[in-house]
């Protein structure tokens, strides 16, 4: 959940007695319900399914994996998986095998 101002922004798969759970609340802000593409724990299995390739990988190094948790991931439904190296390939072979529930994006290794 995010804040804006005086309004509640949920991401939540669609549910209809969360919806209404949180309607008897009684929150006093406007509340606006957003469906997430994928729920937390999908996330979390897409997460959990990539980071036995850190370091199994050829051509690009996996240097940072997301978990999802923030509004990027919540509204896009995607695990962003930073890289260092051979983008396209990385795209390529990762995408092949997560689809739509990743985006690959370039990083930069850290300094030192």
């Amino acid at each position: 959940m995010n804040t804006a101002g005086d309004r509640l922004i949920a991401y939540r798969r669609p549910d209809s007695r969360f919806d209404a759970a949180l309607a008897g609340l009684g929150l006093g802000v406007h509340v606006d319900l957003l469906d997430a593409p994928r729920s937390r724990k999908e996330m979390r299995a897409t997460h959990d399914r990539l980071v036995p390739l850190v370091g199994h990988t050829t051509g690009y190094r996996i240097l940072r994996i997301g978990r999802g948790g923030d509004e990027f991931g919540f509204t896009r439904g995607v695990v962003e998986v930073g890289v260092n190296g051979d983008l396209e390939r990385a795209k390529r072979e990762l995408g092949a095998g997560f689809g739509d529930r990743i985006q690959v994006v370039a990083v930069e290794p850290p300094a030192g």
